[in-house]
């Protein structure tokens, strides 16, 4: 069984818009529509989550239409919210396996996913994360949150549903799609250069 937890409940207060970061529209469509649709054709995923909070309640009611259960959760911060469900035996099994995924990679595939669990199940570790090379970023002109040994967390991790300190293994893709992690309104525009060039 494995998982797949969307984060959704942030206020995306980086963004500075009126309309909530989910619903941000990209390539005509919501960025999580982008990545529900990614994950429904991954062949690995059996459920999707998607955490939701008071500061997402047109998310909530934009979810309704996709085969996939909410979660309510405060919307205080991504560890806390990912906590709460990674121990609460509702939602996932014990040692359930969870990949997480931001709601901002609008351009994220199903063969990427797939890929990304490929090498997750291969490694035999408990968690693992996604990162793309900061070069990507500076190729095009992408402003990283964060840069850690020239590594940018792609904003997906595989991690096991218990609250254990986990061994972890990092995963290095240069597909830049999941370097698109819509933070910024240069993000967004940058975003729509992309989509021009494809």
């Amino acid at each position: 069984m494995t998982t797949a937890l969307i984060m959704a409940g942030g206020k995306g207060t980086r963004m500075d818009l009126d309309c909530e970061k989910p619903m941000i529209e990209v390539d005509s469509k919501p960025m999580i529509q982008h990545v529900i649709e990614a994950l429904l054709s991954s062949k690995y995923i059996d459920k999707i989550l998607v955490t939701i909070s008071p500061n997402t309640n047109k998310t909530r009611e934009f979810i309704k239409n996709f085969p996939v259960t909410p979660v309510d959760t405060s919307g205080m911060g991504y560890i806390e919210d990912l906590s709460y469900i990674l121990t609460n035996r509702d939602y996932v099994e014990e040692d359930e396996v969870v990949m997480t995924i931001v709601s901002d990679l609008p351009f994220v595939t199903g063969e990427q996913i797939d890929d990304v669990l490929e090498h997750y199940y291969e490694r035999k570790k408990p968690a693992m994360c996604v990162s793309v090379p900061e070069e990507l970023f500076k190729k095009y002109k992408i402003t990283p949150t964060l840069v850690y040994e020239g590594l940018v967390p792609s904003g997906v991790n595989l991690v096991l549903a218990n609250d254990k300190e986990q061994d972890q293994t990092i995963y290095i893709t240069d597909n830049i799609e999941l370097a698109f992690n819509i933070n910024t309104i240069n993000d967004l525009n940058l975003s729509e250069h992309y989509i021009n060039r494809k």
